[in-house]
């Protein structure tokens, strides 16, 4: 398919959601008592009876960009933790070895990546890190695993890619990187390549994509935030056949806020017509100190075509803690997670039902308050409202709760001294009828 024939069937596939969400201009209404309740449910397919648990890492970085250790060791590492599905993400902007003494340093030039050997792969080194046999490594079904071809698209603002090769490079060797002037990339008639050619291009590829990190703070070179009407922008131009969601969890503790109200103001434009599935990405460079958050796919059984259909559809849930974790450990001592054992729904009652352990509360949120920002983006870490929470409890009567609009997600939590640890449902959208 060439490019303006997939943009004229994006254009109608996006025609076709704005017309959906004007028919269905109701469901921004509160639900209220009486009302019949129509639900979208992303683990509709999960038998939980039978249902196997798998863990993915979705982010993570070797030293075929600017990550510390080489991609065999990463996998390795992964794998031994328990992770049954891994996309090695590197940078399309970074050469290998970004991390030895004489680029940023501090590791010594004997640690270097001597891969991808000669001939190199098309448009290196903006390739995907794949396949990993190409690095040293076992191919993912010699380890029981479900492998994702994936690259950081790292030109303006950061796009996880997934199954293809698409990939950006500046042209210029060495070690400056950042979008702002004067470093810039343009197509052949000398036009700056902006993120929606790179959606595009992950689309027409065949690719899946989610946006990175939004709540970054703004004094990296490489790094601008962005405001609330791009991101809303970007969700409506781009169809959720290739835009699937973002990262909800790649941050650290201060910028929680900002990531998860991101999530709520989408939402509450959204759902239940474009879903926006969240991720939880730990985004390592390093194995020795690492953000706890991954994701946990529901499946029959672990499959290439499982994996895939899981992610577009949001079965699967994001686990988050506030400790971090060394995966250079021989045994890794992940955080006690509460443990999710169903989620069920009653379409004749209209209630959502969570039955979990070791939880100390379980939150149903659901649209914002208002929509309007509050305070700056580039400065604030909660520069827009949070959602509402409309429920605390692990049964959820969808026509008792004030405030439900649209969508309803759910949060899993357990205390642990300072730490918290939480489960992050995908949203269930939520219309009257």
């Amino acid at each position: 398919m060439d490019r303006r024939t997939f943009l004229k069937n994006t254009a109608l596939t996006v025609g076709a959601l704005a017309a959906r969400t004007a028919a269905g201009k109701a469901a921004s209404a509160n639900i209220g008592r009486g009302d019949r309740i129509v639900i979208s449910n992303p683990y509709e397919k999960v038998d939980w009876n039978t249902t196997q648990r798998h863990k993915a890492a979705l982010h993570l970085h070797t030293l075929q960009s600017d990550g510390f250790q080489m991609v065999e060791e990463v996998v390795r590492a992964y794998h031994r933790a328990g992770y049954t599905i891994i996309s090695i993400t590197d940078h399309d902007w970074n050469e290998p070895n970004r991390r030895i003494v004489g680029h940023w340093g501090p590791l010594p030039a004997e640690q270097a990546t001597p891969y991808p050997r000669d001939p190199k792969p098309d448009n290196f080194p903006a390739n995907p890190t794949w396949p990993w046999t190409d690095y040293a490594t076992p191919g993912p079904a010699d380890l029981g695993l479900v492998g994702i071809k994936g690259n950081e698209l790292s030109y303006k603002h950061h796009i996880n890619s997934y199954y293809n090769d698409y990939g950006l490079w500046h042209g210029t060797p060495g070690d400056q990187i950042g979008h702002k002037a004067p470093y810039r990339i343009v197509d052949a008639e000398g036009r700056e390549i902006q993120e929606d050619d790179q959606l595009t291009a992950i689309g027409m590829k065949g690719g899946l994509g989610i946006l990175c990190h939004p709540s970054i703070s703004d004094e990296h070179a490489w790094w601008e935030r962005k405001s609330l009407r791009w991101y809303i922008e970007r969700y409506r131009l781009h169809s959720s056949d290739y835009l699937i969601g973002m990262e909800i969890t790649n941050n650290v503790p201060a910028h929680q806020a900002y990531d998860e109200g991101l999530w709520d103001q989408l939402l509450a434009r959204f759902m239940p017509e474009r879903p926006i599935w969240g991720f939880g990405n730990d985004d390592m460079h390093d194995l020795r100190s690492a953000n706890q958050t991954f994701n946990m796919l529901f499946l029959g059984a672990l499959s290439d075509t499982g994996v895939r259909k899981a992610m577009e559809t949001g079965q699967f849930c994001i686990y988050r803690s506030t400790k971090y974790i060394n995966y250079m450990m021989p045994s890794v001592e992940f955080s006690d997670f509460p443990d999710l054992k169903a989620i069920k729904i009653d379409q004749d009652s209209e209630t959502i039902s969570i039955e979990a352990v070791n939880y100390d509360e379980i939150k149903w949120i659901s649209a914002p308050a208002s929509l309007e920002p509050v305070e700056d983006y580039r400065t604030s870490n909660q520069p827009w409202p949070l959602g509402t929470v409309v429920h605390r409890g692990n049964t959820l009567d969808l026509r008792a709760a004030p405030g439900l609009r649209r969508y309803v997600r759910a949060e899993i939590m357990r205390k642990d001294g300072d730490h918290i640890h939480r489960i992050f449902t995908n949203p269930f959208g939520i219309v009257k009828s």
